[in-house]
């Protein structure tokens, strides 16, 4: 798609940095083909892209695990040793240690802290207070 402008040579190529396919002026060719552009809107110079053939970008980062996945993978795993302890303030647990808390149900010990434990529950985490 080579058109003619009063400026320069004229071709539509994706800019790297705008991350927009439109026109940009012909720097370089090699054989005959189009290697280097310079952007019309941003001013950047590189390579030649076509537009059609760049991928759109996705997000690199994987969302976090629900809540209640998190739950079930921590149940799995403590339930295979088999401790369940009713909760209380002067309780010592430990990580891994399922804890059934009256108004929450039952929580995984996730980690610890002084006096205090992370327990995840079906719904969310939380701080609780503990003898460790």
């Amino acid at each position: 798609m080579l058109g003619r402008t009063t400026a320069a040579v004229t071709v539509v190529s994706y800019c790297t940095k705008c991350r927009k396919g439109h026109d940009h002026a012909i720097m370089a060719k090699e054989a005959g083909a189009v290697s280097k552009v310079k952007c019309s809107i941003c001013g950047s110079t590189h390579k030649h892209r076509d537009p059609a053939s760049v991928k759109p970008r996705t997000s690199r980062k994987k969302a976090p695990p629900t809540i209640g996945v998190l739950w079930n993978a921590y149940m799995t795993q403590a339930q295979a040793r088999g401790r369940e302890l009713g909760y209380n303030i002067t309780g010592r647990y430990r990580v891994g240690d399922i804890v059934v808390h009256d108004k929450f149900g039952k929580g995984v010990v996730r980690k610890l802290a002084m006096n205090k434990c992370h327990v995840v529950f079906q719904d969310k985490e939380r701080l609780m207070a503990s003898a460790n």
